[in-house]
């Protein structure tokens, strides 16, 4: 039998014993004060606080007496867990903490398609008596966790000593691998001076770093468990949601009156999902809720720039693409300061963006472009029309050229500080001017381009897709008018009127070109490009409305 010795330098022993020490979170270890929630607790080691995601939508297409209209459904689990959500951090190694506070147990909904329910159900469901959480009760606590973890929980198991500061702390085993979970409460003086138990929360522990399970239950008894105490509970109605984060003001150009702010569910649920995150701010205009992580005076200037920039170019959208109907909804923006944070919230399958409208979940989401505000405010106006006509034409799919260009012809809006917007050209023009004969070329195949085909392709396809469907707007909105090219005066408000009536974005282009022959079209456009832009430049599509 051979053996292999294998010596070490003390400078590799050292750096073996760092890897292991690096590698042993999750640790805590910094106590913080959280007086929405009453607690003062230590979250997890070198962690970032992580916002819960906006619930998803799912939009139904519902059909009465021949007449079809939308509405939006919602799985009632992501509505029930975003009111019991209390907190949520993650660390480089990708361990989460999680925070819950155990007030109602999840409602019963009756389903309206499938598993999914709407909100005026839910609500209904979550007001009945069998939804109330006795907190004297063993069975009604695992029953909550179960739902909570999403994973069957086994019998609670209390603490051999139970900390000073505790009425109560449980260890409840979840199959869910990985999972690390406890229920406590922690003694609370009333203002009278007698001791009552809070309300039960959850520390769980999802962990990503291959820590025992022994070693997470060890730290989470000596360092946080040992440690969580009350503090007096501070904000209006914050014993009841847990959740009263702070509005980020401005000076000028600012925050409307509260009273002028419509409440809307949407805008409940975004500013709970920041709730008890120090950093995160939000604020707030009639039509838009933005919340953001940007500090100092970087977040102060931003904030005022959206509140007195974002409701101008909301007016410019309306002129330009009037609205199916009356019905709306809050706009809600996420900006992101931190690039890691903004990709581990959109998904790995869009985490190469900077910006995205996710419709599914309801909120333009952002990442920060640091000290360059004003390309920020670009990706902003670039999102926020995919948001606006989302909403504005009833959800209904739009033809790409048409999204996409008018997104892009807005990115370069330009508000001044009466609120009057002015529509320039972009910094495309430079690379359609390089790739004209192209574009021209391109513009057939582009009218009728689906997603796959607009996004598909190479990075340089791509570029040039989005560079035509720009020019191509631009063209519609500012040069034919302004070369008083009749042919082409009434293809966009074509476009919008088929899209009513038929809900059909192919339909709606089809009916929009009618009568226009496209060869001329190439010729036109191109013409307009080599020497048509000086009166372009001077005409306003909006005072023409």
């Amino acid at each position: 039998m051979n053996t292999v010795r294998v010596s070490l330098t003390l400078p590799c022993l050292i750096a073996l014993l760092w890897a292991a020490c690096a590698t042993a979170a999750p640790s805590f270890r910094s106590d913080k004060n959280y007086p929405n929630l009453g607690l003062r607790l230590r979250v997890l080691g070198n962690s970032q606080p992580e916002p819960l995601a906006s619930c998803k939508t799912y939009t139904y297409t519902v059909t009465r007496n021949g007449e079809s209209s939308k509405c939006d459904l919602f799985d009632p689990r992501e509505l029930w867990y975003a009111t019991q959500h209390a907190g949520q951090w993650r660390d480089a190694d990708g361990n989460v903490m999680i925070l819950g506070r155990a007030t109602q147990q999840l409602p019963e909904v009756p389903r309206t398609a499938g598993e999914h329910v709407s909100r005026e159900d839910f609500d209904r469901a979550a007001a009945a008596p069998e939804t109330a959480f006795d907190p004297a009760s063993a069975d009604s606590l695992t029953r909550w966790i179960a739902a909570f973890a999403a994973s069957p929980a086994g019998a609670p198991e209390p603490l051999r000593t139970l900390p000073f500061n505790l009425a109560a702390a449980l260890f409840v085993p979840v199959e869910a691998p990985g999972t690390v979970l406890y229920a406590f409460r922690v003694k609370t003086r009333s203002a009278n001076g007698q001791s009552a138990p809070s309300d039960w929360f959850v520390v769980q522990v999802n962990i990503a770093d291959g820590t025992l399970k022994s070693k997470v239950r060890k730290d989470l008894e000596t360092q946080f468990l040992a440690n969580v105490a009350a503090v007096p509970q501070t904000g209006a109605g914050a014993a009841a949601s847990g959740a009263q984060p702070k509005p980020l003001t401005a000076t000028s150009g600012g925050l409307n009156a509260p009273a002028r702010i419509p409440d809307h569910p949407s805008r409940t649920a975004a500013r709970k999902s920041i709730a008890n995150m120090r950093d995160w701010w939000f604020a707030e205009t009639p039509d838009y809720i933005f919340l953001s992580n940007i500090r100092s005076a970087t977040g102060k200037s931003l904030v005022r720039e959206l509140q007195s920039s974002m409701p101008a170019l909301r007016t410019a959208f309306t002129q330009l693409i009037p609205p199916f109907d009356t019905s709306t909804d809050v706009s809600v923006v996420r900006i992101f300061e931190d690039p890691e944070a903004y990709r581990q919230y959109v998904g790995k399958e869009i985490e190469w963006s900077v910006g995205v409208w996710a419709s599914m979940r309801r909120e333009l989401v952002i990442l920060s472009q640091g000290r360059d505000q004003e390309k920020t405010l670009e990706i902003i106006r670039h999102e926020g029309f995919h948001q606006y006509l989302f909403y504005a034409t009833a959800m209904l799919e739009n033809a790409m050229w048409f999204n996409e260009g008018h997104a892009c012809f807005f990115e370069a809006a330009e508000v001044d500080g009466r609120g009057r917007v002015s529509l320039p050209e972009s910094a495309r023009a430079a690379h359609l001017l390089d790739n004209l004969d192209a574009a021209a070329s391109l513009i057939p195949t582009l009218l009728h381009a689906g997603r796959d085909a607009f996004y598909g392709g190479s990075d340089k396809q791509r570029h040039l897709n989005y560079t035509t469907a720009w020019a191509l707007v631009y063209f519609l909105r500012k040069g034919a008018p302004a070369e008083k090219l009749s042919a082409y005066g009434g293809v966009i408000d074509t476009y919008l009127r088929t899209l009513a009536a038929t809900r059909d974005c192919r339909a709606a282009t089809t009916a929009a070109f009618e009568g226009v022959e496209l060869a001329r079209l190439q010729e036109d456009f191109t013409d307009f490009w080599k020497k048509g832009r000086n009166a372009a430049r001077r005409y306003d599509p909006l005072a023409a409305r």
